[in-house]
C-alpha cells in the first residue's frame, strides 16, 4: 500500500478508537478501506488524495459485480558501475473481489465515505487535500432491494422450550439462557469473564457495541447465576473467560455460531434460525411482558428505539 495511504488510514482507525468504536467495526473499517485503497492504488496508480472522475461508481461497480485487477509497480535497482543505472522492473498484482450483495456494498461505500469525511475534516485550514468528499448520497446511492434483505427469523416459543429441556451440559445451557433471557450478541457472548457477574448485585456488566459498560439485571438471574457459579468452580483451565476451547483460549464468534447452530439442528431444521433468532425473541418476548419500548431498548443495549423496534415481532396492533 502507498505509504500515505497507509498514514491515513491508520490515522482513520485510531480515530475510531479514540471514539470507543467496537472492535468488529473497526475491523470491518478495515477490511472495507484495505480492499478499496489497493483497488484504488491498482486503478490509477496514485495516492487517494488525487480526485479521479467517477472512482466511486467504478469502484461501487467493480463491488456489485465482482472481478480482478492487475496493479503494475514500478521498482527501481541500482546497479554501480562506471555509472549509475536505472533498471526498472514491473511486478504484478492482482486484486480479486468476489461479487457482494447489495447490503455488503453498501457498507463499504458507508466506510469509503467516512474515511473521507474524517480526512476532510482533519485537511480543513491547512491543505487543499481532500477538500470535497467523492462519494454522494444521491449519487452513489445502493438501494436495498427485498430480496437482499435478510431479516431474522425469531425464535419460537416451541423451539425453545425443546432446545433447552434437550441441552443437559450446563454450559450449552448457559449460552442459550444468555442468549434468551439476556438477549446478548454473539460477540458479547464470547468475550464473556466471570468477572462480568457480580454475585453481590446479582447483576451482569458488558461491554456494549460502541464500546460503553452497561450493568443490567438479567431476566431469570437466579439459574444463570447458578449455573454461572458452578462452571467457574469446574473450570479446568481456571482463565478468565467462561466460553473458551480445548486449550483453555476464549472461543472465536465463528466456533460459538457454530455451536449455537449445531444445538439448534437437534430440535429443528430451519436454516433461517440464527443466535440473532434468539434476541429478537429476548425483546419480543420483553416487551410483551412489560408493554415498555424504552425498558427493551436499554436492556438490548440500543441507543436507538426506532432499532429496538425492528426486533419486536408483533402480530396485531402497534408498538407503543
Amino acid at each position: 500500500m502507498n505509504k500515505k495511504n497507509q498514514i491515513w488510514l491508520d490515522s482513520f482507525l485510531k480515530n475510531c478508537e479514540e471514539l470507543n468504536k467496537s472492535e468488529h467495526t473497526i475491523r470491518n473499517y478495515k477490511c472495507d478501506l484495505e480492499k478499496y485503497i489497493l483497488w484504488y492504488e491498482a486503478t490509477y496508480l496514485t495516492a487517494i488524495d488525487i480526485p479521479q472522475k467517477n472512482c466511486i461508481e467504478q469502484y461501487k461497480s467493480f463491488l456489485l459485480n465482482g472481478g480482478s485487477i492487475s496493479k503494475k509497480t514500478n521498482l527501481l535497482t541500482w546497479f554501480f558501475s562506471l555509472f549509475i543505472l536505472r533498471n526498472i522492473l514491473i511486478i504484478n498484482h492482482s486484486i480479486t473481489s468476489k461479487a457482494l450483495s447489495n447490503n455488503s456494498a453498501k457498507r463499504h461505500i458507508s466506510s469509503i465515505k467516512s474515511l473521507y469525511e474524517f480526512l476532510r475534516q482533519t485537511h480543513d485550514g491547512f491543505s487543499k487535500k481532500f477538500s470535497t468528499n467523492p462519494v454522494k448520497d444521491k449519487i452513489h446511492k445502493i438501494k436495498v432491494k427485498e430480496i437482499d434483505v435478510n431479516n431474522t427469523k425469531i425464535l419460537p416459543k416451541e423451539v425453545w422450550r425443546e432446545l433447552i429441556e434437550s441441552t443437559y451440559r450446563t454450559k450449552e445451557r448457559v449460552i442459550l439462557q444468555l442468549l434468551y433471557w439476556g438477549g446478548l450478541r454473539l460477540s458479547e457472548l464470547t468475550q464473556l469473564k466471570y468477572s462480568h457477574f457480580d454475585f453481590s448485585k446479582r447483576e451482569l456488566s458488558l461491554h456494549r457495541k460502541g464500546g460503553y459498560i452497561h450493568e443490567f439485571r438479567i431476566q431469570n438471574e437466579e439459574e444463570i447465576f447458578k449455573n454461572i457459579r458452578f462452571l467457574k468452580d469446574n473450570d479446568p483451565h481456571g482463565g478468565e473467560f467462561i466460553f473458551t476451547n480445548s486449550e483453555g483460549k476464549c472461543l472465536s464468534t465463528r466456533s460459538m455460531y457454530n455451536l449455537i447452530k449445531k444445538l439448534i439442528s437437534r430440535v429443528a431444521n430451519d436454516a433461517q434460525l440464527t443466535p440473532h433468532s434468539f434476541r429478537k425473541a429476548c425483546a419480543t418476548n420483553l416487551y410483551d411482558k412489560t408493554k415498555d419500548l424504552l425498558l427493551v431498548r436499554d436492556y438490548l443495549g440500543h441507543h436507538d428505539a426506532k432499532v429496538t423496534q425492528t426486533y419486536i415481532e408483533r402480530k396485531k396492533g402497534p408498538i407503543l
